[in-house]
């Protein structure tokens, strides 16, 4: 039984006192048994739990070596398996934050809460939540991490929001109201060469205002699921080739030449005509904003079986890789004071070269 058997023991039925002993053992020995089997379920049972979760757990002792870490643990950190049992902790974790919080645990806080920051081109944000807990009859700590990183970006979309939505109302307000303080003032509200050039700024701001409002609503009706869609049989090539022809005069002014590429043949795809142009035309109209004079536009258009892909580049600025990851992020601008002179908040496509994929079922 020491060594892990709880077989029955064969015992001589004689009615003695050592038939007595072996039925006690063999009982002992199977309520030993129930109990081991079952101390092993729950923990198999625990171990499956912890596992699994998504979240990063582990548990260290006084010496703030690990007892236990899970494969959430190891990805968070960056860690190709889960640290052995046994580690020091200060050579897995990088974090200052959270051996700090795992110190004052083990010195004997209650519970500390804290974050740390992983990676640097895309960073994650991580809710640290450290334990005291008895290890092994001493005072330990249990680690929780958990990710906050899409609640820490939404919170950055509000703030990118609320910043860029009162530049624009901002501005607006203060040049209509400017323009028509300076003509009362100087007394030239009756002026005809400057009263023509005052009602053309106020037109263009009111027009900015109009746009940023009507983004707004847009944005409400697409978060209360809203936004209904007209899907209709949708010719490619006529469609790529009727944004351009709106673009063309554009680009011809700003000395661009803009490029059609085709595949041939490609088939009708299903979709909402006015919502996939709203879409292709901001893709234009960043690269119009964002290329230099005598660049170039590229539009291409390929079918992969049922699938059409539509592409657009140029060959202006580019956008850094560090802000790659946030192209298609509400209200994001790279370059905040460019994207603030040509206007718009961002709704768009916000960020200039990219190259964005338009797929839709085919009809056949």
């Amino acid at each position: 039984m020491a060594e892990g058997d709880f077989r029955p023991i064969e015992a001589d039925r004689t009615g003695d006192g050592l038939e007595a002993l072996a039925v006690s053992l063999n009982a002992t020995a199977a309520r030993l048994d129930r109990t081991i089997r079952t101390l092993t379920e729950e923990r198999n049972l625990s171990s499956a739990i912890l596992g699994s979760m998504v979240e990063g757990v582990a548990v260290v002792n006084s010496s703030e070596r690990l007892l236990f870490a899970n494969t959430g643990f190891a990805e968070i950190l960056g860690l190709d398996v889960p640290p052995q049992s046994g580690s020091a902790l200060v050579e897995v974790v990088r974090q200052t934050e959270l051996l700090e919080a795992v110190r004052a645990v083990v010195k004997g806080e209650p519970r500390v809460e804290t974050e740390i920051v992983t990676g640097t081109l895309r960073q994650h944000f991580f809710a640290v939540t450290v334990a005291s807990v008895r290890a092994a009859d001493t005072l330990g700590a249990v680690i929780v991490l958990h990710d906050i990183t899409e609640l820490r970006k939404l919170e950055r979309v509000r703030r990118d929001f609320v910043a860029n939505v009162s530049h624009e109302f901002k501005n607006a307000a203060h040049s209509h109201s400017g323009l028509w303080r300076k003509r009362f003032s100087a007394g030239r509200i009756d002026d005809p060469q400057n009263r023509l050039r005052f009602l053309e700024i106020i037109l263009e701001h009111s027009r900015r205002l109009a746009r940023l409002t009507d983004d707004l609503l847009k944005l409400s009706k697409m978060d209360a699921d809203k936004l209904e869609l007209e899907i209709r049989r949708l010719s490619v090539a006529q469609f790529v080739e009727s944004c351009i022809e709106t673009t063309q005069r554009t680009a011809a002014e700003k000395d661009l030449r803009v490029s059609v590429n085709l595949q041939q043949p490609l088939p009708d795809i299903a979709a909402d005509r006015r919502r996939l142009a709203e879409v292709l035309q901001n893709l234009l109209d960043n690269a119009m904003q964002y290329t230099p004079a005598g660049g170039q536009i590229m539009v291409g258009a390929s079918a992969n079986g049922a699938e059409v892909t539509i592409t657009v580049s140029d060959t202006g600025i580019g956008i850094p890789q560090a802000d790659q990851s946030r192209i298609f992020e509400r209200f994001y601008r790279v370059d905040v004071a460019r994207s603030r002179e040509v206007g718009g908040t961002g709704l768009g496509s916000p960020s200039p070269s990219i190259l964005s994929k338009l797929t839709a079922a085919g009809f056949g």
